[in-house]
């Protein structure tokens, strides 16, 4: 017999993946918001409540944590293996979500996902089941409307109410925190207002929305959450049919910009930015090497001059009054010279019109400035004339998804060609201003500029002030072009060297400087564009490097180039927005990158500045540290212990690629340092009984103490992926103090590797055997498979050996498997181009043609493909808005560097591996060329070709004598004949050939 729900003790969570102790399932029923729960949630994956007995379930509230994922399911079954659906989210709003489906009785309640999704794990707070007693009433429908009506997809007629409105009283079984209703509508409706009856009785006005029409949804929030015992929904007109409704959660205030992205949805849609519309839109870096504020460009020729600063858009104005601006056009893309930081986006705003917006930075008397042109230009045979318009919006290029938003414009003055944002110099017209403009939000809405730019007649007031932070402003440019005719705009926004303040805002910068310059704005812009090109040219156009396909080096160019300006100062950043900070991990792999391009000075101050800020007495490394030099408190602060190898292994390859161990025995003692903390992180997994309770302790003894170095944990894990960086500190550790002639400290060094490598062997086979899994795992904890973890393993740390090599091989074979997966049509997936490190596995696996196969396919998720931008995070559907970390993302870039030089040489311990994972297309036609590649044996140069069954691989001189040398065959294949510097040999196989000293020429014939 169903009843009321059971007490919560009787109550038990499960869930389809394990947990950590930090998030035990158990956190999911426990009652207590601040507790968290979380794992997969791939199709096959759920979150299970079992109530003990049945009982008539009406609804369920779930607490998100950040990681909610966009749909899942409700489930429910009286014994646990006969399911029905009771609710489908498509389109989750995180937060708190109150939701209600047609009472049934049941015993279980499971939170699933879809059977098509893109997430790949979530965090929850709570799942609280919720009973009949527990359901919200709807006055005037009976129970299937009512369901129908929180769950969509029927849309319901709305009751009468007095006069020429409609009526909606929804009564809540108990006073909760809310801010309203989400309403999508189904058709057209009128102005609608929501009310609500606190917890004294008293009606209260939450929100209203007074726009009547088609618009499909009307957010009905108050400003602050309110304790809320009914609601009643009021519309104007005969007739408004509701398509659904949702309980908003007690965070889900109407914000400032919220009310901004409301007022995009209006008339003038297509003049906004995409993101308002929740839109993903994509960007590039543009600023100078070390610069301490970078400016980002996105696809449509937006512009964010600094860190939070306001977006300036370009809309065009055609005489005959069309406004367009470029979020719903095609839009073509471009580098100058296919590589250097200087982006393009092309459109046409009109028929025979085309609009070309580009930008670059350039150190202008002692400071970043960045400059943008808009260059419009007559394609057509006819002559025509229309408006260039800049908005200046209330907006961040980043998104609320990406920890962005707003960027409030409290004041705007418009003086001349200069505009001024909450008192400080934006930007400055290099281009007469022929029309200008400011103006403040205004009730609803009303102010809001963009309707003003579509009617092209722009406020005539040149100053605004809103309190809300909404205000905006334009500048106008009129434009009569015959056929062939062009004419550019150019702008600049001056950055300054002074550090963000403590309130978020920038100061002022010094006055640009214009002196020098033709007096012609687009001349002007081409001036000190080419000087800026000739800049990146000299730094890195003269790599030394050659393929068929030479996208490949511009990839690699432009990855470098990013790299230098996500720098501030001296401290290397992955990004130049959401992560601004320095992380040892990044900046190790980037150096080792920039050490090869001829970089090396950067490097070694990198290395110069983060030892002395960021290795502690104790020896520990700090893993992030701000651009200051102080350290990071955030999340992972102090805890994430791969900062130790990695550490030793930038000392280490900085003297390997420049300058050799003497030029880094001043670090030698913060070495030392650094390896005896991590002695201290084995040793603490070595005290007796050391988790002891759990299922076979045997797998945590002698690996390194739990961390959250991984991406994948958000607390602390043994992850194996510190031990692979643990081993490479002991082994660079040894060969530094080999080197430097510390004997006693290579001794222990190597001791300690042979003790960690003994553990860390023992504990992956004691995992696999307690999981009864055949693929390597990433963590003793979990017994969980991550390739992207593993394989540091093989490169760079060089533990391959520490692994079984069938689990190895059955571990990146099924990886392989699911990356051909994405290219079936329709696939969802999310994935993060961190995955490009496991390029390099297959060419350790000795599978070339799979390594290529799957950069190949890394590649074309670059966005946009001509900027050579990679993203944290990848998702198949290109404008889905979720968080994608940052970019351009030069942890990632400094991986697809690593692997580029990875597969056409490799420093074993024993010697120089040449073409290891080049694939036969890398030799065709002209063939490649390395010059002046610094490697651990000297200054590589060499040439390979492939033709018509002939392998020719020359090498320069830059070797060091006696540096043995293997040449891998790029077919696998036994070649019939090998002949070095003229000379037949016979000791070769079908993986190539092994020679004691380095040779001029090499011929193998097929």
């Amino acid at each position: 017999m169903a009843q009321s729900l059971p007490a919560r003790s009787q109550w038990q969570a499960s869930s389809s993946s394990q947990q950590v102790a930090a998030m035990a399932i158990g956190h999911l029923i426990d009652g207590d918001p601040a507790t968290v729960t979380g794992g997969a949630f791939s199709p096959g994956h759920w979150f299970q409540v079992d109530l003990g007995s049945p009982a008539t379930l009406a609804g369920a509230r779930l607490t998100w944590d950040v990681s909610n994922p966009e749909g899942y399911v409700l489930q429910t079954s009286l014994d646990g293996r006969q399911w029905q659906h009771a609710y489908t989210m498509a389109d989750s709003l995180g937060g708190v979500e109150t939701l209600y489906f047609a009472p049934r009785t049941a015993r279980y309640l499971r939170l699933a996902s879809p059977q098509r999704t893109s997430d790949w794990g979530v965090s929850i707070f709570e799942l609280e089941p919720l009973d009949n007693a527990l359901a919200a009433r709807v006055a005037g429908l009976d129970a299937t409307q009512a369901a129908s009506l929180w769950q969509g997809g029927t849309s319901v007629a709305l009751p009468a109410g007095a006069g020429n409105t409609r009526l909606l009283d929804i009564t809540l079984p108990r006073a909760q925190p809310t801010t309203g209703l989400v309403v999508d509508w189904a058709g057209e409706h009128g102005a609608a207002r929501l009310q609500a009856r606190d917890a004294q009785g008293r009606w209260i006005e939450l929100a209203h929305d007074p726009q009547a029409g088609s618009r499909t949804q009307s957010w009905l929030a108050a400003t602050a959450p309110h304790q809320v015992q009914a609601l009643r929904l009021q519309v104007k007109g005969r007739s408004a049919q509701v398509a659904r409704i949702r309980l908003l959660g007690p965070k889900a205030v109407m914000t400032p910009m919220k009310r901004y992205q409301i007022a995009a949805s209006g008339a003038q849609r297509a003049l906004f930015p995409a993101s308002l519309h929740l839109q993903q839109t994509y960007w590039t870096a543009v600023g100078v090497h070390a610069g301490r504020q970078k400016s980002i460009f996105d696809e449509y020729g937006n512009i964010e001059a600094f860190k939070g600063a306001p977006l300036v858009q370009p809309v065009w104005r055609s005489r005959d009054g069309h406004a367009a601006g470029a979020a719903d056009q095609p839009v073509q893309h471009a580098l100058r010279d296919g590589w250097k930081p200087m982006p393009v986006a092309s459109w046409s705003p009109q028929p025979g019109l085309e609009l070309r917006s580009e930008a670059f930075a350039i150190d202008r008397d002692g400071q970043p400035v960045t400059f943008v042109r808009h260059r419009l230009r007559n394609t057509g045979s006819m002559p025509l004339s229309g408006t260039l318009n800049l908005i200046v919006r209330p907006m961040q290029m980043n998104p609320p998804w990406q920890n962005g938003g707003l960027s409030p414009i409290r004041r705007i003055v418009i003086d001349g060609p200069v505009v001024q944002v909450n008192g400080r110099r934006l930007l400055q017209s290099l281009t007469p201003v022929d029309a200008s403009g400011a103006a403040a939000f205004g009730p609803e809405g009303s102010g809001e500029i963009t309707a003003a730019v579509a009617r092209g007649d722009l406020p005539a007031q040149q100053q605004a002030d809103d309190a809300e932070g909404l205000a905006a402003g334009a500048l106008a440019y009129r434009i009569t072009l015959a056929p062939g005719e062009q004419r550019a705009v150019v702008v600049a926004f001056a950055l300054g060297t002074a550090p963000t303040a403590a309130d978020g805002s920038l100061p002022e910068a010094p006055p640009l400087q214009l002196a020098g310059l033709p007096a012609d704005a687009d001349a002007a812009f081409e001036a000190l564009a080419t000087r800026a090109s000739d800049d990146w040219q000299q730094r890195l156009g003269q790599v030394g490097l050659r393929l068929p396909d030479p996208s490949l080096v511009d990839m690699l160019r432009a990855q470098a180039a990013y790299m230098l300006i996500n720098q501030t100062g001296p401290a290397m950043q992955p990004g130049p927005r959401n992560y601004n900070r320095s992380f040892i991990r990044d900046g190790m792999a980037t150096s080792a990158v920039l050490l090869r391009m001829g970089e090396a000075r950067v490097a070694r101050d990198y290395l110069a500045w983060y030892s002395a800020h960021g290795v502690h007495d104790n020896g520990l490394v700090s893993p992030i540290l701000n651009d200051d030099g102080s350290v990071n408190t955030g999340f992972g602060s102090d805890i994430e212990y791969d900062s130790q190898g990695q550490y030793v292994a930038l000392v280490a390859d900085v003297a390997r690629l420049d300058g050799g161990p003497e030029t880094v025995r001043a670090y030698l003692p913060k070495v030392k340092a650094a390896l005896r903390f991590l002695q201290s992180l084995r040793e603490r997994t070595l005290v007796p009984g050391y988790m002891a309770g759990q299922p076979a302790p045997e797998r945590f003894a002698g690996i390194l103490a739990p961390s959250i170095s991984h991406e994948g944990y958000p607390s602390p894990t043994h992850s194996y992926w510190d031990d692979y960086w643990g081993l490479k500190g002991w082994h660079d550790g040894a060969w530094l103090a080999d080197a430097l002639g510390d004997a006693e400290t290579a001794r222990w060094a190597r001791q300690q590797y042979q003790l960690l490598h003994a553990a860390l062997s023992a504990s992956i086979r004691a995992t696999m055997a307690w999981k009864g899994i055949d693929f390597i795992p990433s963590s003793a904890d979990l017994g969980d498979g991550d390739p992207t973890g593993v394989s540091i393993a093989l490169d760079p740390t060089g533990a391959q050996d520490v692994l079984p090599a069938e689990a190895l091989r059955t571990t990146f074979a099924r990886y392989l498997d699911d990356v051909r997966k994405r290219g079936q049509p329709g696939a969802l997936y999310a994935y993060t181009p961190y995955e490009i490190r496991n390029v390099l596995s297959y060419v350790h696996l000795g599978q070339p043609a799979a390594a290529d196969e799957l950069l190949q396919g890394l590649l074309r998720d670059r966005r946009p493909l001509q900027w050579q931008v990679l993203a944290e995070v990848v998702h198949s559907r290109l404008r889905f808005p979720r968080y994608l970390g940052d970019m351009p993302h030069t942890w990632i870039g400094a991986e697809y560097g690593r692997t580029l030089f990875g597969m056409l040489m490799r420093e074993d311990d024993d010697a120089l591996s040449l073409l290891p994972g080049t694939p036969p297309s890398w030799l065709a036609g002209d063939g490649l060329a390395v010059e002046r590649l610094p490697t651990a044996y000297g200054t590589l140069a060499m040439q390979a070709r492939q033709h018509e069954g002939l392998l020719d691989v020359r090498l320069g001189t830059g070797l060091r004598a006696g540096t043995a040398v293997q040449v891998w065959w790029p077919s696998r294949t036994r070649p019939r004949e090998v002949r070095v510097d003229g000379r037949r040999i016979e000791h070769f196989d079908a993986e190539g050939v092994r020679l004691g000293a380095p040779f001029s020429t090499l011929q193998a014939r097929w």
